[in-house]
């Protein structure tokens, strides 16, 4: 899955990375959880038609998606991944697959690896080059009672391979830069053709660190929560080098 990740690079290079313009207040966000404004990247839809002239934009939307046929938001689940092996059978979120496929821009993430006793382990999860990458993410805007309109977005999910298999199940989908515009083209790419996007697992190279338990705290916004510290355990199978 993917519950928390962060944006950090500097606002020019995610420019430069993404072929976008920004908002003018973008700072450096070290520890993002769901239900918070996130950046994400368009290429145009049938539901941002000006986006096909302009190229790709870029807009802030709510980590949750809402389906557009939500009557009561507060009674909904908090949508904030989506199945990539599911998402074309689910009412909540086919019309998104479909419609509305955006990138949400990162630096990293975080996950939690279960132990047999005691508190899950958090890791910070990175490129090894450092460089930003983008989450494959789906969004839906939901108009309210009261008439405006909500941008909300769900970051697709796979099963984990290689290294990060050794920490939790799932894997949030990264895209492969060769793969961004396919999955943007709404137009002319369905979701039946999406396969390759899904299927690309275990082709980052990644740098993974055991890291403090501050990050469990949504609150807690420092980036001293990434410092690294050793393992508690060995990594299952040994796979793990930290």
């Amino acid at each position: 899955m993917c519950g928390r990740f962060c944006l950090t690079h500097a606002p020019e290079d995610v420019s430069q990375r993404f072929d976008v313009a920004l908002p003018e207040e973008f700072p450096a966000r070290y520890n993002i959880a769901p239900s918070q404004p996130v950046l994400i990247v368009i290429g145009g839809s049938e539901h941002r038609p000006e986006a096909w002239q302009s190229g790709r934009q870029a807009l802030l939307a709510r980590w949750g998606l809402i389906p557009a046929w939500t009557r009561d938001v507060a009674s909904m689940p908090l949508l904030f991944n989506a199945r990539s092996e599911t998402a074309a059978a689910r009412n909540a979120f086919r019309p998104a697959l479909t419609h509305r496929r955006c990138i949400v821009p990162a630096s990293g993430f975080y996950e939690w690896r279960k132990q047999i006793s005691g508190r899950p382990i958090p890791y910070f999860i990175r490129p090894a080059d450092r460089q930003a990458f983008g989450f494959a993410a789906i969004m839906e805007t939901y108009l309210a009672a009261d008439g405006s309109e909500i941008d909300t977005v769900a970051i697709l999910t796979r099963p984990a391979a290689g290294r990060l298999a050794d920490i939790h199940p799932r894997e949030p989908v990264t895209l492969q830069r060769d793969m961004e515009q396919l999955w943007l083209d709404c137009r002319n790419v369905p979701p039946h053709a999406l396969q390759p996007v899904f299927s690309g697992a275990d082709e980052m190279d990644w740098q993974i660190d055991a890291i403090s338990d501050r990050v469990n705290s949504a609150t807690d916004m420092s980036p001293d929560i990434q410092r690294p510290r050793p393992a508690p355990e060995p990594p299952a199978q040994g796979r793990l080098a930290l």
